[in-house]
This record gives structure tokens, C-alpha cells and sequence, in this order.
């Protein structure tokens, strides 16, 4: 099945979660998701499925002083 994540084409396996997918490409859950353009909060990202043609979009916080 295929999503777009940060407008990059990723294709992931039926049933996957958003923890799946970031587990995927290397990220932690300390990271904000959106799921065609709404916010997810960090509980939903093991219990919200993904679905063909889902956008998702994530950001990770940028540390600094």
C-alpha cells in the first residue's frame, strides 16, 4: 500500500500504524504527526491505521539554546 510521507511516495504493509511507519524509517514517537492535514496526538500513533493514499506529515522538534 502506498502513503506520502513529507511528499516523499513510501510503500508500507496493509494494516501498518503510524508508529509502523516511523519505526520504519529510523523515528521515535517524540515527533508531531499529521494524517492528511490533522494533528494526531502521541497515543493515537499505535492505534491509528493508515489507509491507501494517506498524507502524512511529520516534524521533529529542534533542540537549541
Amino acid at each position: 500500500m502506498n502513503v506520502m510521507m513529507n511528499q516523499k511516495n513510501m510503500n508500507i504493509e496493509e494494516g501498518s500504524r503510524v508508529i509502523d511507519l516511523l519505526a520504519s524509517v529510523g523515528l521515535s514517537k517524540r515527533v508531531a504527526v499529521w494524517v492528511n492535514d490533522q494533528r494526531l496526538l502521541q497515543k493515537q500513533y499505535e492505534t491509528r491505521q493508515l489507509k491507501e493514499g494517506d498524507r502524512v506529515k511529520v516534524l521533529r522538534p529542534l533542540g537549541g539554546g
